[in-house]
């Protein structure tokens, strides 16, 4: 698995603000993104995404906060809490397999 850094988030929100727009926007975007890559069957729903990543990471303590949908990527960057530690994970949306992982 590769490792990344917390420091992309705000790479994407410095980014964002200069193309003039918001994280909310581009949110919906990425959601917007995510329906339609569902409904032509190009990746897999977050649902499923999250049915099989979400329970195993609540074993090891750790509560779902978000997810986030990069469409140029095809990926999904699950988000969740333990303790006082952020977890980020990646997961390609076409296999729904585990490709990176941040945090403890």
């Amino acid at each position: 698995m590769v490792k990344f850094k917390p420091s992309f988030a705000f790479a994407l929100i410095a980014g964002l603000a200069l193309q003039g727009m918001s994280p909310a926007e581009a949110r919906r975007g990425d959601q917007d993104d995510a329906r339609a890559a569902t409904q032509r069957g190009t990746i897999r729903s977050l649902r499923l995404i999250e049915a099989n990543v979400v329970p195993a990471m609540q074993k090891r303590g750790a509560r779902y906060i978000g997810a986030e949908f990069d469409g140029q990527l095809l990926r999904y960057r699950l988000k969740f809490m333990r303790q006082a530690s952020v977890i980020w994970i990646d997961v390609d949306g076409k296999s729904g397999a585990i490709i990176a992982q941040a945090g403890n």
